[in-house]
């Protein structure tokens, strides 16, 4: 299912040097890659899932030549992620459901971000926001869903720093927690 790009994530990009590295985190079918390169940016596209890198691939192939797109779109897993030979300013990891099931892989999808980022980087994350039935119960799916809270880095036990406090924001006719993350360098104790 193809999606617009995140307004939400183009506005946080408006002021960012086009000069500036991104990995697009959980590419799917390369919505937030495709609008990326046409803004000029370089991006790096990883997914788990051979579809969505094919699907990717073949968005990028008509913005670049097919040798780029096969270097700049690869199958990783989160483990996978130290075989990229490049840090960049910029991980977007939005709409991570083929990355994050759980809470602990929410922690490991940004500590392995962290270890790609440049030092002052940042990381756009994305998750689906939890839901409320009638009843005031949150319900259950085949999605793990977030509360706001659930991204606070004390929650999380991760070496970033939130630069945003995470909210619930609705776009594409959902509901999802967004939060910003720096990758900053803390002084150590004398």
């Amino acid at each position: 299912m193809s999606l617009s790009p995140s307004d939400e994530l183009l506005r946080t990009l408006a002021p960012v040097p086009v000069s500036s590295p991104v990995l697009d985190l959980g590419c799917g079918a390369g919505d937030h890659t495709e609008a990326l390169l046409r803004l000029g940016f370089p991006v790096h596209a990883c997914d788990p899932r051979p579809e969505a890198v094919q699907d990717t691939q073949a968005v990028v192939r008509d913005l670049v030549d097919a040798e780029t797109a096969e270097t700049c779109v690869q199958q990783l897993s989160l483990e996978g992620l130290h075989e990229l030979e490049a840090t960049f300013d910029w991980v977007i990891a939005d709409r991570t459901e083929a990355l994050v099931d759980s809470p602990a892989d929410l922690a490991t999808l940004l500590n392995k971000s962290q270890n790609v980022l440049a030092p002052g980087g940042w990381v756009y994350l994305t998750v689906p926001a939890t839901t409320e039935g009638p009843d005031g119960a949150s319900h259950d799916d085949t999605v793990t869903r977030f509360a706001p809270a659930d991204l606070d880095t004390e929650a999380l036990d991760i070496a970033l720093v939130e630069s945003q406090a995470p909210s619930r924001v609705e776009e594409n006719g959902e509901v999802r927690v967004h939060a910003l993350y720096r990758h900053v360098k803390r002084p150590t104790p004398k």
